[in-house]
């Protein structure tokens, strides 16, 4: 475990900003905010610029998973980089699952996609939140390197 040089709180492995003070941490970083060792961090990484953007954020970006609920954090808290992180995986969650649902209506071979990729929603959607709870910024697997929102 990392420490915050901002206010000395312990950091988990894998974040990229303090979940007390919300300031950004510069663990292999290069100039542009990105981790060149941890494919699994986007550019939404950068979080110096606002302090407590986390803190604040979290409780609202839980929305982000509930399906077309993302847009409520995204559209209430447009300057927050921490929601629209968790915006975006939301949105792209909301597509596969509307795929999905499409597919399942296919007789058989429809059913069993249907089947397991709402399986896989279903665990993507209890990691989204457990990654919000804990001030991360983790991409959902598979799906979570597609990025929509801006």
């Amino acid at each position: 475990m990392a420490f915050c040089r901002q206010c000395g709180a312990q950091i988990p492995d894998g974040t990229s900003f303090c979940p007390s003070c919300g300031a950004g941490t510069d663990n292999n970083q290069n100039t542009y905010g990105h981790y060149n060792n941890n494919p699994s961090h986007t550019q939404y990484t950068n979080y110096g610029t606002v302090p407590n953007d986390v803190e604040d954020n979290k409780l609202i970006s839980i929305l982000c998973y509930f399906g077309i609920l993302f847009l409520i954090p995204y559209l209430t808290k447009p300057e927050s980089q921490f929601v629209k992180f968790h915006s975006n995986q939301g949105l792209v969650l909301f597509l596969f699952s509307m795929v999905a649902g499409i597919a399942s209506n296919i007789p058989f071979l429809g059913w069993i996609i249907g089947l397991v990729c709402g399986i896989f929603a279903l665990v993507c959607f209890i990691m989204g939140i457990v990654y919000v709870c804990n001030g991360e910024t983790k991409e959902l697997p598979i799906i979570g390197q597609i990025q929509i929102l801006k």
